[in-house]
């Protein structure tokens, strides 16, 4: 087994594709590891499969990031909408027993905005807004690396806000990796692409369709952001999950579309970053969850 300096926590980051693993030792990050997520089992076989794969992790205090609802102690699942056999699992609970170590939970966004406020893109930014877009989107707002806690434990359910340029659909159906690509399916005459980095590819392969697309995605951002920047106040925007990877296509709209729709109202555009820790944002905000609250 694994020894452990009292400064060493584990984060663990659970999403619908992948379970991400970080170590935190010293504030440094370290000991990377990424892991298929076993999306289709039952609460026993998921921690299970979770406890072998962090038993030979530090026995140091574990952060968990969760892609949903936690309960008012952020101990047990309530609702995880890409993992739903795990509602009402008591998670910090039933690891604890298993690990013999303290258990800390996180939603998602928060703890990649936490990552990424003390460790990554966001460090000099005292009011830090943080989406992350993958399986799904999620939002999160950090006042001096802390997140602010609104409703289920979080600043708010923002994939629910309606979109109005594409009829009042809501957020996360059109910038979630699905509503990406049936965007771009919708308007190619080819094969469908599997995957958000397929549709990247084809776009830096010169593709019109899937460039047209991410374009698209920016400005949808941009959208969303005019509703939520006014409200929130942020000095600086963090984009991170893995659609990350393609802001290179979709930020410089995000941009363009936000500057002009705060153009004459008398709020400064804060600036869109892509995350500087990458599909680790998460992970590392768990470990600091875990450093926190131990």
């Amino acid at each position: 087994m694994a020894s452990a300096s009292v400064a060493d926590t584990v984060g663990c980051d659970i999403g619908g594709s992948n379970i991400k693993l970080i170590v935190l030792r010293r504030g440094r990050l370290s000991r990377r590891h990424s892991f298929p997520s076993p999306a289709d089992a039952g609460k026993r076989a998921f921690v299970d499969t979770l406890a072998e794969l962090l038993r030979p992790l530090p026995e140091s205090p574990l952060g968990i990031a969760l892609p949903g609802f936690l309960d008012d102690e952020l101990r047990r699942i309530v609702h995880l909408s890409n993992l739903p056999k795990l509602d009402g699992l008591n998670l910090a609970a039933r690891l604890e027993r298993r690990l013999k170590r303290k258990v800390f939970l996180e939603a998602d966004s928060n703890a990649g905005a936490m990552g990424e406020a003390r460790l990554g893109a966001g460090r000099k930014t005292e009011r830090l807004l943080y989406l992350t877009m993958g399986t799904g989107l999620g939002a999160a707002l950090t006042i001096k690396g802390f997140p602010a806690r609104v409703s289920n434990n979080t600043v708010g359910h923002v994939g629910g806000l309606p979109i109005c340029s594409e009829k009042g659909r809501g957020a996360e159906a059109l910038l979630s990796a699905t509503g990406i690509l049936c965007r771009f399916q919708a308007e190619a005459k080819q094969p469908a692409v599997s995957s958000t980095l397929e549709l990247l590819e084809l776009a830096r392969a010169g593709d019109a369709v899937a460039r047209a697309t991410w374009g698209r995605t920016g400005e949808i951002l941009a959208e969303l952001l005019g509703l939520l920047v006014p409200l929130l106040r942020p000095g600086g925007v963090i984009i991170g999950g893995g659609i990350a990877g393609a802001a290179e296509l979709f930020l410089p709209a995000a941009r363009e579309g936000l500057q002009r729709r705060l153009k004459g109202r008398g709020l400064k555009c804060p600036a869109i970053l892509q995350s500087a820790l990458g599909a680790y944002s998460g992970a590392a905000g768990a470990a600091l969850r875990a450093r926190d609250a131990s």
